[in-house]
């Protein structure tokens, strides 16, 4: 047997044993009311409705994104994957670019969303969206990452979480999500994602 089969069939069960379980529809549920108890907590100000409508949707779009883009347990092996060609998606600014217009779309008025990135222009860069409360600061923000979990939406205030989260520059915006953050420069003159 070759250097190359004796390989792969080592790997192999530990690519099959690290796929991600997304939880039952209670668990995300669950996941989704935690979130939102969060969002209030930026201000009084924030809607209830708006903070359960924004939590529902990141956990089921992340996951929904999870089963579209078949992840592994550990996003290195992801990005692994589509690095070297064998996956087309899942990189951390990939998770970011499909959930965004999805909670862009909500129109909430009570919260306001960000793009942003960690260790930005290094091999180490990371990306999430940030929730504030309206007119709030970034710094008081909520960051939202589908990446880090594989489809099982991680957050975590910007002050407590280990990424070094900054606000992404304008100038930054991917070319998909420019339609939706500045409409007056970029008419939506295609679907949205």
């Amino acid at each position: 047997m070759s250097v190359l089969a004796r390989l792969t069939l080592s790997v192999l069960p530990l690519l099959i044993a690290s796929c991600v379980n997304l939880g039952t529809p209670a668990t995300r549920q669950e996941q989704a009311r935690r979130l939102s108890h969060d969002l209030q907590q930026l201000s009084p100000a924030v809607s209830v409705a708006e903070a359960d409508q924004l939590a529902t949707a990141a956990i089921e779009t992340a996951a929904d994104l999870a089963r579209d883009f078949k992840p592994l347990r550990y996003p290195w092996m992801n990005n692994g994957l589509v690095n070297t060609g064998l996956r087309k998606r899942g990189l951390c600014y990939q998770w970011r670019d499909d959930l965004f217009p999805h909670l862009h779309r909500l129109n909430s008025k009570t919260l306001d969303l960000h793009l942003t990135s960690a260790r930005r222009a290094t091999l180490l860069e990371h990306n999430g969206i940030v929730v504030t409360a309206k007119g709030q600061r970034f710094e008081d923000g909520i960051v939202l990452d589908p990446w880090r979990h594989c489809g099982r939406l991680a957050w975590a205030r910007i002050a407590t979480d280990h990424y070094a989260w900054q606000p992404l520059p304008w100038e930054l915006t991917p070319m998909v999500l420019r339609p939706l953050l500045m409409p007056d420069l970029y008419p939506a003159t295609t679907r949205q994602p």
